[in-house]
């Protein structure tokens, strides 16, 4: 009887090995039979790219082919259309002889209204704010050298002057410069 009461006793012990074991078996099973399924995936997935490979090594053979034979033609219609084609060197003279013929016509001061200076009664044009050193070497290429000049300008005067010497169109109204040209002659 004692060994009956001894087996009794380790059953919980054993149910418990068991279980281990069970368990551990079952873990095994599942990811070797994970890890097979990887590799063989991997190994379709090879086969696969192998047969696509052939596939598209056969449809290059084909397309070099068909290439071959149509080339011929191709060249054909190439030389048709090369004799078609204006050459360069035509549409470069039309061009520059288009461009030579036209003209526009410059804006013109008013040298009536804002007057005549000479370069000896040269004012300091760059004490007007947005007037700098360029830009009052281009005032005094087209004869602009006084503030009373710039104090008499008319709108259209100011239209000119900004074609002329190639400025920000309203820039010269912004920056007042007849107002300002005004102010430096009553000091």
């Amino acid at each position: 009887m004692d060994s009956i009461f001894e087996y009794i006793n380790q059953l919980p012990n054993l149910i418990g090995i068991f279980i281990l074991m069970l368990s551990s078996f079952i873990i095994g099973y599942f990811s070797g039979w994970w890890l097979q399924k990887g590799k063989s995936r991997a190994f379709i997935n090879k086969l696969k790219g192998q047969v696509n490979a052939a596939k598209h090594q056969q449809k290059v053979n084909d397309i070099e082919t068909i290439f071959t034979e149509i080339e011929p033609k191709i060249v054909e219609v190439v030389k048709k259309t090369q004799k078609e084609i204006v050459k360069p060197e035509e549409v470069l003279e039309k061009t520059r002889s288009n461009f030579v013929t036209y003209t526009k016509d410059k804006p013109k001061l008013d040298y009536d209204t804002i007057g005549v200076a000479h370069s000896f009664e040269r004012d300091d044009l760059t004490k007007i704010e947005g007037i700098g050193p360029y830009i009052e070497e281009k005032l005094n290429e087209i004869d602009i050298y006084t503030y009373e000049q710039i104090s008499k300008l008319t709108t259209s005067d100011i239209r000119a002057l900004t074609e002329i010497i190639d400025f920000f169109p309203g820039r010269i109204e912004r920056d007042n410069w007849v107002g300002q040209a005004k102010s430096f002659i009553a000091y």
